[in-house]
């Protein structure tokens, strides 16, 4: 028998998994197991590294091990239908996974390997990260999750902390171990306590967890990296309370004991910037941004564009002077895929816009029409799908104060998401962009009676 311990573990480097996976480095280890760097052979040759997850136990069988990768093959499932782009460049891929017969039947799952550190790790080297830096971390974070909770129905992490993001030598970050993730239900909770304490929701602690949910932990990995402390650090639970009412205790204690603000002990982060931590943080779901399109849009609302804080220039790096009348970025692109969408060529259309919207190009004022024209395309291709998500981030980033094209109202934005979601089945989305479109037209409507 091999042993069980973390020695043990780690003194299965060099072994082979199904005769197919070479286990070559330890990368880490936890409760279920550990997980190494590995040498995929196909045909006797090495193809590529992956990463591959095995379990302690020993002796599993193939039901059990359906049932603890069952939220992990959900997320294998999702990537397969996932029609965000952006989205999928933030996950980890799954390629594999199975019993290792040959290791006494542990259980294995093979994913995509990342070569870099975790955000974890980052926190502790840096002390303390900046602002701008935060922002495009958690601008990163944010479409993955858009991605996630845009299925149908939606996939929640439940399980979003610096452990749990890896960062790529590419510099480009992506969300790992969903195995605590769910399927919302049909009444749009997911049931049961999933998580860690130190990160987890109120509600999810409740056993309640909603969209929302993901996104106070968002903002508790903000903090943490902003501040270089725990947003909650400051409570601490009576030492004669027994540890099974820690949770409750905590939970009680943050109505009563917000944070301060990241600013107070970070001068780099903007007021805006706060605000948008303290709200993901708010202790009632209601409360706080309902979607990572929200939270995108807020993240692209702050000074200076879209995911950019301004960076004072180098001491010997003098201020460019300002062209006269320049054009605003992103503006030939618009006008020359609009032409070619109404010519016909909506391929050349989405081709134009999709690297431009994906890499940020357009300022915050023009990244609405960027995103609807986009949206257009592809509804004229049939491509629901791909459409729905971009008319929802158009809509929100008009929401949080992006100026809107001549002609267009927040409230068609919103109609337009609401009838692709619809279109792909996503019954949450569709009634939920329904509602915010109702709620545009009625308050026009009042305006104009005024």
């Amino acid at each position: 028998m091999i042993p069980t311990d973390e020695s043990g573990m780690r003194g299965l480097t060099g072994r082979t998994v199904d005769r197919r996976y070479v286990l070559r480095d330890w990368l880490g280890g936890g409760g279920f197991g550990a997980v190494f760097r590995s040498e995929q052979y196909i045909l006797g040759r090495p193809v590529r590294s992956v990463a591959c997850k095995l379990s302690r136990r020993t002796g599993i069988t193939e039901e059990t091990a359906a049932e603890l990768f069952a939220d992990v093959l959900l997320l294998a499932e999702a990537m397969g239908t996932m029609a965000d782009i952006e989205a999928r460049h933030h996950l980890v891929h799954v390629y594999d996974g199975g019993l290792a017969h040959d290791l006494d039947g542990r259980a294995f799952l093979v994913m995509e390997y990342v070569q870099g550190t975790t955000l974890a790790a980052q926190f502790t080297e840096m002390g303390q990260v900046s602002a701008h830096l935060m922002v495009k971390w958690s601008r990163q974070i944010c479409l993955a999750l858009r991605g996630l909770h845009g299925l149908v129905p939606p996939l929640l992490h439940r399980d979003l902390k610096p452990d749990n993001v890896l960062l790529g030598t590419d510099r480009s970050v992506r969300l790992i171990d969903f195995g605590l993730a769910a399927r919302m239900l049909e009444n749009g909770l997911v049931p049961g306590t999933a998580g860690t304490i130190d990160y987890m929701a109120p509600e999810t602690a409740d056993g309640a967890s909603v969209p929302a949910s993901d996104l106070y932990s968002l903002g508790l990995l903000m903090y943490e990296g902003l501040t270089g402390r725990h947003a909650y650090e400051h409570l601490f639970p009576p030492l004669s309370l027994p540890e099974r009412a820690h949770g409750d205790w905590l939970q009680e204690q943050k109505l009563k004991a917000p944070p301060v603000p990241p600013s107070a002990l970070n001068n780099s982060v903007p007021p805006e910037l706060d605000a948008l931590v303290l709200r993901c943080l708010d202790v009632r779901p209601g409360r706080r941004f309902h979607s990572a399109h929200e939270v995108l849009a807020a993240l692209d609302a702050l000074p200076d564009g879209p995911g950019v804080l301004p960076r004072p220039p180098g001491p010997s790096t003098p201020r460019p002077s300002a062209p006269e009348a320049p054009q605003e970025p992103g503006a030939a692109e618009l006008a020359e895929a609009r032409r070619l969408r109404e010519a016909g060529d909506t391929t050349a259309s989405v081709s134009l816009l999709l690297p431009l919207v994906e890499r940020g190009g357009p300022g915050r004022d023009l990244m609405p029409a960027v995103l609807s024209e986009l949206a257009e395309a592809y509804e004229q291709q049939g491509e629901y799908k791909q459409a729905a998500p971009h008319w929802a981030r158009a809509h929100d980033l008009v929401q949080a104060g992006a100026r809107m094209s001549h002609g267009t109202r927040q409230a068609d934005l919103a109609g337009r998401a609401a009838e692709a979601f619809r279109r792909t089945g996503n019954r949450f989305q569709a009634e939920r962009f329904a509602a915010l479109a109702r709620g545009r037209q009625g308050r026009s409507g009042e305006q104009g009676r005024r």
